[in-house]
Parts: structure tokens; C-alpha cells; sequence
């Protein structure tokens, strides 16, 4: 029976990474069914032991959770009908905890699973670069697809046109996701990876694989421009500056004279994608914003920004509570418009789901403790991958968790379940090899 178990897990996962690029309710589910049936084959096994020493990581992130349940304990306490409320807090932010699965998850497997996990984490690549190409010419959201196996559609949900270029037509690209944001979100993990994935093969010199990956980088940075998500591209263009300072400078992955030319290699990439796009108006559309034109969406931040802030000056330290952030925003937005009638309508209509910003979301809902806690996990995986002795072809993996965090920064990145089910995998994965190479070193 154990080894059914740890077949089931290990299936489970292996499923839930690639169906992130297809739906969410898939990959949650797939990720569930593996977290259980982990822990079904954990009992008397030593893995159970490893997961409960996975290091500060481990900590500082289940730290976090911990947090989450203290807010809504007190919230729970405060509310005049306690059952609206936990159903309004599991409906909002509390339900994040079954994405902590992944990590949780990966904790559970073996050395001898890991191999496959990472060939399905380069599926699921594969499958955002694919689906983004077709979804740039696609006038219907291709979720359509996967949405038509389990329920009928009673109307197309078209994709945003950017124009065309020599009369073919072109839409921001988002996969089978739902919205730009999250596709780009998903995109910006893998940025390292294939950057210095190319760069290996080009210093290595097998002319095939260096055709392959080189393909492989022209379609992922075709598929980001047309995503138009800049707050990933931002996220993105950290991971790489960070990964590039870590393996020429410290690592020695790569010689310091083969910068000048790999770094002119991928610059002359983007600008030959540029030229191309320039030409056309459909290009200007995907390349004026990242040259500081502004976009409708700019605007509508700041005024996301000036009605979270008072959720956090009225509660520093457990925050509005779990479900409770349009209730309060909604309060503080009223008041705005009465105290500054002129942007009255600007308070209306700007979204009410979330900050536009992590850092300023999880303040506003669980306080300031829940952002020294979020960063804390920044800054010690930044120190522990920046140490990390892991296999070349494995740490290009962990560099877009770098990223992530910068993204965050305009962006509830965060909030976002098919974004944060893979944070929470890779941030897994990078612990569970981090334990790996402290017990060779001792061995």
C-alpha cells in the first residue's frame, strides 16, 4: 500500500506542474491529491523527519501561515457574526494555504524523484512559450478550450488586439490563462533559465542544441512583449541581473570576457524583436509602454495605493483581516471621494480585489508582521541561493523566485493562485536541494 501512495504523490505532482500553464482548478486539484497522498505514505518514513528540519525557509514560511491563522483568530473575535466571517476569510486570502501544499509537497519526495520533477517543470516552460505564440494570433482567449470540458459557454471572451503587422493581426498574448498578469507572472520564472540556459549551450558549442535553446529564447522573449505585463518584465529583468552577477561573478560559470559577448548576443536579440515591432503599430503598442509610455492602467494604481494605505495606518498590526479588504477599502474610498469630490469617479471605477502590490496588500489584510515575514524569506533565500552549490542546470530554476519578488511591487503577484502554486513548488524544490548538498558535504 506504501508504494501506491508513493506512486499517487509523486504522479500527482508531476501533473499539478505543467497543468499550472492550463487551469487552475486542475493544478489545485492534482495538488491536493498529492499533498494527501504524501502524507499518507509519510507515516514511519523518513522523509516526515526531513520536512520538519527544512531549514529557515521552511520556517519563516510556515511562520507565515501561522500569522495568517493569528489575524484571523483575532478578526474572528472581533466580528459581530463569526460564521459570515470565516466564510468570507476562507473565500479571501485564508485559502492561500492549500497552495503552501506545493512547497509542502516537494518536501515530501525522494532524491530519486527530482530528476522528474525538474523535466516537468521544463514541460511546463515549454507548454507557456507554446500556448503564448498561438495565443498572440488568437482572437479568442484559448482558456475557452479547457473552460468547454467542464461547462458551457454562452459567450466568446475575445483577447485584446494590438494590431497587426503586414495585415496579420496580433492580441496580447496570455496562453490559456485568463489575464495577461497572471501569464506574464508565470513567464518571468523562467527567465534565467532561458537566458543562461542559451548561454551554457553557446559556450559548450553543439551547434543543435545552441539552434534549440536559441529558438526556445527568441519565442519566450516574443511571447513576454506580447504579453505586455511590465511589472513581470521588471521581475524578469532582476532575476537576470542578479543570476548574471551570481554566475559570472561568483560561481565562475562562465568566463568574464564571454559577458561582452553573450550579454551582446541577447541584447542584439531583443533589439532585432524590437526593430521588427517597431515598424508597425501593433509594435508600438507592445513597445511604447516599455519605453515610459503610459498605459490606462498607470493611474488607477495610485489611486489602489492611496486607499490601502489608511487600512494599514487604522490596524498596523493585524491589518483589516482575511476577507475583509474590499469591505474596508470601500470605506476609505467613500471618504476620499466626499473629502476630494473632483476624483470622486476615478474611486469608483479603479478594482477593488486587491493593493496592485504585495507588500502593500499583505500590510492592509494581516498587518505589518506579515510583510517582515515575507520579506525575511526574501532576503534569506537571496543569501542561501547566492551560496547554493547546486547543479548549474537546476539553480537556473530558482533565480525567477529573485524576481518574483521585485514584481511584486506592482503587482498582487502574490494573491495570484496559479502564480503562487509554482513560487511555492520552486521555492520547495530549491530547499529540498539546498538539504540534499548539506548531506553530501557532511557524508
Amino acid at each position: 500500500m506504501n508504494e501506491f501512495f508513493k506512486k499517487a504523490h509523486l504522479f500527482c505532482l508531476l501533473a499539478t506542474i505543467p497543468l499550472i500553464g492550463v487551469s487552475v482548478s486542475l493544478s489545485q486539484g492534482f495538488l491536493v491529491l498529492s499533498f494527501f497522498f504524501g502524507l499518507a505514505k509519510l507515516f514511519g518514513q523518513k522523509e516526515g523527519k526531513e520536512l520538519a528540519k527544512g531549514g529557515l525557509l521552511f520556517r519563516l514560511s510556515l511562520s507565515l501561515f501561522v500569522w495568517y491563522g493569528i489575524v484571523f483568530l483575532v478578526h474572528l473575535f472581533l466580528e459581530e457574526d463569526a460564521k459570515i466571517y470565516s466564510k468570507s476569510a476562507w473565500n479571501g486570502e485564508l485559502k492561500d494555504l492549500f497552495l503552501f501544499f506545493g512547497f509542502l509537497s516537494v518536501g515530501i519526495t525522494t532524491k530519486e524523484d527530482l530528476p522528474k520533477i525538474y523535466r516537468s517543470l521544463f514541460w511546463l516552460f515549454l507548454l507557456l512559450v507554446f500556448t503564448g505564440i498561438i495565443g498572440g494570433f488568437s482572437p479568442v482567449r484559448l482558456s475557452r478550450l479547457i473552460s468547454d470540458l467542464y461547462k458551457v459557454s454562452t459567450t466568446y471572451r475575445f483577447t485584446h488586439p494590438l494590431g497587426s503587422i503586414s495585415s496579420i493581426p496580433l492580441y496580447i498574448s496570455i496562453g490559456l490563462m485568463n489575464t495577461h498578469l497572471t501569464f506574464g507572472g508565470l513567464l518571468q520564472f523562467f527567465s534565467a533559465f532561458a537566458v543562461f540556459g542559451f548561454l551554457k549551450t553557446l559556450m559548450d558549442g553543439d551547434r543543435k542544441k545552441i539552434l534549440i535553446s536559441g529558438a526556445l529564447l527568441f519565442l519566450y522573449c516574443l511571447v513576454f512583449l506580447l504579453n505586455q505585463a511590465r511589472s513581470s518584465m521588471i521581475g524578469a529583468g532582476v532575476s537576470i541581473s542578479l543570476a548574471g552577477i551570481h554566475l559570472f561573478f561568483i560561481r565562475k560559470e562562465f568566463s568574464k570576457s564571454f559577458l561582452i559577448k553573450g550579454a551582446s548576443l541577447f541584447f542584439g536579440l531583443l533589439l532585432l524583436i524590437g526593430l521588427v515591432l517597431a515598424f508597425s503599430p501593433a509594435g508600438e503598442k507592445v513597445i511604447g509602454p516599455l519605453f515610459g509610455k503610459e498605459k490606462h492602467t498607470d493611474s488607477g494604481r495610485t489611486f489602489i495605493w492611496d486607499s490601502s494605505f489608511p487600512l494599514v495606518q487604522s490596524n498596523p498590526i493585524f491589518g483589516a483581516g482575511p476577507g475583509n479588504y474590499n469591505r474596508e477599502i470601500q470605506k476609505v474610498r467613500l471618504s476620499h471621494s466626499e473629502e476630494y469630490p473632483e476624483l470622486s469617479y476615478f474611486y469608483e471605477v479603479t478594482q477593488r480585489g486587491h493593493a496592485h502590490n504585495d507588500y502593500f496588500h499583505l500590510a492592509s489584510v494581516f498587518g505589518i508582521p506579515a510583510v517582515l515575514i515575507y520579506l525575511s524569506i526574501a532576503g534569506v533565500l537571496l543569501t542561501f541561493l547566492f551560496r547554493s552549490k547546486q547543479d548549474f542546470k537546476i539553480i537556473l530554476y530558482f533565480y525567477g523566485l529573485l524576481g518574483f519578488f521585485v514584481s511584486g511591487l506592482f503587482q498582487c503577484y502574490f494573491q495570484d493562485d496559479e502564480v503562487v502554486i509554482l513560487f511555492w513548488i520552486l521555492l520547495g524544490l530549491f530547499v529540498k536541494g539546498e538539504t540534499s548538498e548539506l548531506k553530501r558535504d557532511s557524508a
